[in-house]
């Protein structure tokens, strides 16, 4: 191939190698608000996986031109179909970019704004830039504005309490709990009648505007018990991650 023909086809596919160069600026832009959040599906990932998006788009775009596939040509070849297989292959991305750990969960924020990029890729790839720079606003706004929102959330903690005794004390502390607004989501208690030794472990739920960490540790302090443990986590911040 000598250089006029390089010439004529970078005149030919200048529309594309544009659509390509809005992809990589949109999906960058997603990519930093992710990265500056220290996600690891951050500038890079968001960019590769929106002009992979719009790469794919475009050539199958360029098919139908070149081949001029319409409804009396002999190859068949459904648009719908191209995008169908692009956001699948991008979900199977976007999972593994979700962590579970214990009772928490992290990265579903990630994954979705990995499956969001893919859509402005696509319709970059089809030359809708109108839709694709809107759809771009529209994930930074929810990436970022709405995640500065004051709202009120729920905090999970999990309580585990050993002592000697009877489980009246047990009684005694879900009472002062639930006075104080703290939802017990369930409860699992062991004992050993042979030396009254009791644990019983406490699933907690309390909204973030009625939490007391004074309360809650608390018993640290209650010499009735052996050994109190406390571990809180943010179920709602998990799953934004």
């Amino acid at each position: 191939m000598d250089i006029k023909n390089i010439v004529d086809a970078v005149e030919l596919d200048n529309i594309y190698i544009i659509r390509i160069l809005v992809a990589m600026l949109l999906g960058g832009l997603v990519g930093m608000e992710r990265q500056l959040r220290g996600r690891v599906a951050g500038l890079r990932t968001n960019i590769l996986v929106c002009i992979g998006s719009a790469a794919v788009t475009i050539v199958f775009d360029r098919m139908f031109t070149q081949y001029n596939i319409d409804s009396s040509s002999v190859i068949r070849m459904d648009p719908a179909r191209i995008a169908a297989g692009i956001i699948t292959g991008v979900g199977f991305l976007g999972a593994g970019a979700i962590i579970k750990s214990n009772d928490s969960i992290r990265g579903l924020t990630t994954a979705a704004s990995i499956w969001a990029v893919a859509a402005i890729g696509i319709a970059v790839g089809v030359g809708y830039y109108v839709i694709s720079i809107t759809l771009t606003a529209l994930i930074l706004f929810s990436l970022y504005v709405l995640h500065t929102l004051p709202l009120s959330k729920n905090i999970y903690f999990t309580m585990r309490m050993d002592w000697n005794g009877g489980l009246d004390l047990l009684d005694e502390v879900i009472s002062e709990l639930e006075a104080k607004n703290v939802v017990v989501k369930s409860r699992t208690i062991k004992r050993k009648p042979q030396n009254d030794n009791c644990q019983a472990i406490l699933k907690l739920r309390v909204s973030q505007k009625y939490l007391d960490y004074n309360f809650l540790e608390k018993w640290h302090n209650d010499a009735r018990f052996d050994e109190v443990a406390l571990y809180s986590y943010d179920v709602f911040s998990s799953l934004e991650g």
